[in-house]
Formats: C-alpha cells, sequence, structure tokens
C-alpha cells in the first residue's frame, strides 16, 4: 500500500481519512510578508538579507522625510525672516517721514505764533492810535479767531503726529 492511504485499525471507528487527491500535495503553502522576512524556529535558517534591506528601506525613508522636513522649515523660516525685516525697514521709513513731517508742523507753529504775537502787538499799537474804530476792532478780531483755530488745528495735528511716532 502507499503512504497516501492509512493502515485499517482495529478500532470501532468507522471513519477513516479519504486520500488526497493530488492537488494539495504539490503545492508549496505561501507564508505571509512577516514570515518570509521572520524565520520561523520550524523552518530551517534563513538569510537575515531581507530583514536588514527592509530595516534599512524603512530607515532611509524615515530619515529622507525628516530631512524633507527640515528643509522646508529652514526655507519657511527664511521667508518668514525675511518678511519680518522688510516690515521692520518700512516702518523705520514711515518713522522717519512721521518724524520730518512733525518738525515741519513744529515750525510752521512757530510762525503762527510769532505772527500771532506780532499781530498782537500791532493790534495793542493800532488800537492806541486808532481810538475805538469797532469796524477795525473787529476785522482784528476776526483775524485773530481765525489764527487762533489755526493754532488750534496745527496743535491738534502734531498731536496726531506724535501719537503716530509713537506707536511705531
Amino acid at each position: 500500500m502507499s503512504d497516501k492511504y492509512m493502515h485499517a485499525s482495529s478500532s470501532s471507528t468507522t471513519s477513516l481519512p479519504l486520500p488526497g487527491n493530488g492537488k494539495q500535495e504539490g503545492k508549496r503553502r505561501r507564508a505571509g510578508l512577516l514570515k518570509a522576512l521572520l524565520p520561523s524556529r520550524t523552518e530551517g535558517k534563513r538569510s537575515p538579507l531581507p530583514m536588514i534591506l527592509a530595516i534599512l528601506l524603512w530607515g532611509g525613508l524615515a530619515y529622507s522625510g525628516y530631512a524633507f522636513a527640515v528643509h522646508t522649515l529652514d526655507k519657511q523660516q527664511q521667508f518668514v525672516n525675511q518678511q519680518i525685516q522688510q516690515v521692520q525697514e518700512e516702518n523705520q521709513k514711515q518713522v522717519r517721514a512721521l518724524g520730518e513731517q512733525l518738525t515741519l508742523v513744529q515750525d510752521e507753529m512757530k510762525n503762527v505764533q510769532s505772527g500771532l504775537a506780532n499781530l498782537e502787538e500791532d493790534l495793542e499799537l493800532t488800537g492806541k492810535t486808532i481810538g475805538g474804530t469797532n469796524k477795525t476792532k473787529e476785522a482784528l478780531q476776526d483775524r485773530i479767531d481765525q489764527l487762533n483755530k489755526q493754532l488750534v488745528d496745527l496743535k491738534a495735528s502734531l498731536k496726531k503726529l506724535e501719537d503716530a511716532a509713537r506707536a511705531w
């Protein structure tokens, strides 16, 4: 008899294993990916090369991902630093321009104040010489009021410029 068939035993069991029809015996079972990489204890000793290659591949992928992330972050940091530097330069230009405007306004205010002082002095002299003409006094008073309004406006502009310069 062949090895395919089991010998009959004297036991009372009536079930006998059926012989294989030859299809399963010739095929080799395929193991999964993990079993192909890790040798089992029952199998013969396998080469560690597939495991080493897999570890090197994963290590290379992890390192290249890390290197790419670092490179991308460095580029972004350089871009952000460049933008910050441009903003700072623009702010310095604006502060200089505001400072120049502030000095111009201050000079103009000094001119207005000296003009007001001269006008008041002329008014006193004129008031003494004219001796009470109402039209002249009203005209001079209107001119003084206009100059006072202009002075108040200039002071407000100066305050705004000073506040803007402090904000920068």
